[in-house]
């Protein structure tokens, strides 16, 4: 690959792709007098040699004052960059809500493992004997995918820095097939122990009472305004942001009117009904209320490493499988339960047809 030197800036160059796109790169020192070259970017993503010279010049700068990009810190403090050198800086540097819980994780199964390696040497032996490994601990397949995923994420990271060069290992090996349907559902006796518990919660109440009579998604119940209530009719106006459609809900008793009235004489024709006073984020509040509350009552003996831990938790989403398993246990036809759910196809709704304990059992007692 042939660079070409700016014209205008030292220290910044330029090659002409194949694709006929421009690549653009600068090279510097460090105090050691070292000299690295780092890919900036391409023309057709708005990068210029005006930009890269301001940012060897802010790079420049930053060495001075002592603040190392990561590529220079990393090959300062090791001869050879591990996949563990990168981790660290990179759960150093990395803001997420998991940040913590995945650098657990990664302590505990992937850096004594792999991370001691060379990362431009890993190859599909190691993402075998990882993914190996994890099996023979019985993680479940969805996991044993997000370890896979927080190792792209770090190796992807040391790429973008150019860290290191070559490829993300981790896009050698497959990843495990997930079975992603959720078996649990709650029965009336905990339907009942649930409803208790958020009593005391006005908004927690209403939501969990709305989610049990609709058996809509989070977003949906969410998104329910007074306008879309008629309580003469029982019928909630719902929307459906997973297939984009609008469908009818139903009021399931009087408690639910009773909930609604309340709520419906104290907000605007326009606003929401799941709502809390000084809180902005009413989704997130709602999450964590629910989740702590199904920890409670039905979380806290599961594993959390048990392969069949996603099927088991009890989530939000467990009160819409609620709602249409037990219309499937009391014999609702599956044209019903699909216009109830407002799913796509009829084959969506055949696991819940298949719950009712008496289903085709008239048809064998008749058949001779």
């Amino acid at each position: 690959m042939n660079l070409v030197k700016s014209k205008k800036f030292i220290g910044v160059y330029s090659y002409e792709r194949k694709d006929k796109d421009i690549s653009y790169y600068i090279t510097y020192r460090d105090t050691n007098g070292k000299q690295f070259k780092q890919k900036i970017g391409e023309k057709s993503k708005g990068i210029n040699e005006n930009y890269c010279n301001q940012l060897r010049n802010q790079t420049i700068n930053q060495l001075k004052l002592g603040e190392l990009p990561p590529n220079v810190i990393l090959r300062m403090k090791h001869k050879v960059v591990t996949l563990n050198s990168i981790s660290d800086y990179y759960f150093k540097h990395h803001i997420s809500k998991s940040k913590h819980k995945w650098e657990n994780k990664y302590n505990l199964h992937i850096r004594d493992l792999i991370g001691k390696k060379d990362v431009e040497l890993l190859d599909i032996t190691d993402m075998e004997l990882l993914q190996q490994s994890m099996i023979d601990k019985n993680l479940s397949n969805s996991t044993i995918n997000n370890y896979f995923d927080i190792v792209s994420s770090i190796c992807n990271f040391g790429l973008s820095k150019d860290i290191y060069k070559g490829k993300n290992p981790t896009k050698l090996i497959k990843k495990q097939k997930v079975d992603n349907i959720r078996e649990r559902f709650l029965s009336k006796s905990e339907v009942s122990d649930l409803i208790e518990c958020v009593k005391s919660n006005f908004t927690l109440h209403l939501f969990t009472k709305l989610s049990l009579s609709t058996g809509g998604r989070f977003s949906t119940i969410l998104n329910i305004k007074k306008r879309d209530i008629d309580l003469e009719n029982g019928i909630i106006t719902l929307k459906d942001f997973k297939n984009e459609t609008t469908y009818s809900g139903y009021i399931s008793d009087n408690d639910l009117v009773e909930l609604l009235q309340i709520r419906m004489n104290t907000i605007g024709n326009n606003d929401y009904l799941i709502r809390e006073d000084g809180i902005k984020d009413i989704g997130r509040y709602i999450s964590r209320k629910m989740s702590g509350i199904f920890y409670d009552l039905f979380n806290s003996d599961i594993d959390e490493e048990d392969k069949d831990y996603r099927k088991y938790k009890v989530v939000i989403h467990t009160l819409r499988h609620t709602v249409l398993s037990h219309l499937g246990i009391n014999g609702v036809s599956p044209f019903e339960i699909k216009k109830i759910s407002n799913h796509k196809s009829l084959l969506m709704v055949e696991r819940y047809v298949k719950l009712n304990p008496n289903s085709g059992k008239d048809k064998i007692q008749n058949l001779f």
